[in-house]
């Protein structure tokens, strides 16, 4: 087994520890991004993908971590990523994989579910609020970001922000606690637009409320996890075709190699 697929293993039945802790106190998630993707169209694991996406309505989001220290086995535990805007991981702590440079345990990440305004004038201002707290927060920590091909823009805003070392200048903690604050403003149960704000796509994860739903079983390996109610809707909205394989080229994964895992998961 190489180690993309012993990586996979571990997360998958993290993921069965999380579905269950989720069953047992009553709490809403969904499978987002490539974990939703590869659910549908390939019935578990995108095959060349690593990651696992989950996210929660921000009621559920607080009431896990408010539990997780209860309920949570010994190996598990939770963990904040700055350089993902503090988005909140369920780390293993008996696997230490390296990433590029980056050693990392095995993680899935969760994302709060929160409210987005319908309203043409807000949704804009909300917007650029949002991309400009989301740019300081990067900023604050530039001289961690690895060199990837982020598009024009943000390419010229990373080589600016190392060229005069933002990270120096911008606290991060408090650029992190500024953001997060932001996107509480706008409540998940009461709002017609609702999302995963900090989420990769942006904009493109928000979608109506309606479509999320109460969520509904699919398959993903060899157990079922929750989903959207109108998966398609959603899936369509951030990828377009996405039944369509992206070219060979574009099959990568990361540079990943396994530096430690427990003797139960050789």
């Amino acid at each position: 087994m190489n180690d993309l697929k012993k990586i996979q293993k571990i997360e998958l039945d993290m993921l069965k520890v999380f579905h269950s802790i989720c069953i047992e106190n009553k709490l809403r998630y969904y499978a987002v991004g490539g974990t939703l993707l590869g659910a549908v169209r390939h019935k578990g694991f995108i095959p060349w993908d690593d990651d696992i996406d989950l996210a929660m309505p921000r009621s559920d989001f607080e009431k896990f971590i408010e539990i997780a220290h209860e309920v949570l086995p010994a190996n598990l535990g939770l963990h904040r990523s700055k350089l993902n805007l503090n988005t909140l991981q369920l780390v293993n702590n008996k696997t230490c994989v390296k990433k590029g440079k980056i050693e990392t345990p095995i993680y899935l990440d969760i994302f709060p579910f929160d409210g987005y305004p319908s309203k043409k004038i807000n949704n804009i201002i909300y917007k650029y609020k949002i991309l400009f707290r989301r740019m300081m927060c990067k900023l604050s920590v530039i001289n961690l970001l690895s060199d990837r091909d982020r598009g024009t823009l943000e390419n010229l805003i990373v080589f600016l922000g190392k060229l005069f070392n933002t990270n120096k200048l911008l606290n991060s903690d408090k650029q992190l606690n500024k953001l997060q604050e932001l996107i509480k403003n706008y409540s998940y149960d009461t709002s017609f637009l609702v999302g995963n704000i900090l989420g990769r796509y942006r904009e493109r994860e928000i979608v109506e409320k309606r479509i999320i739903g109460e969520g509904k079983l699919l398959r993903f390996e060899d157990t079922e996890i929750f989903v959207p109610d109108d998966y398609s809707k959603y899936l369509t909205k951030i990828y377009g075709d996405y039944m369509k394989l992206p070219s060979f080229k574009d099959r990568t994964t990361q540079n990943l190699k396994i530096v430690f895992i427990g003797e139960s998961y050789e």
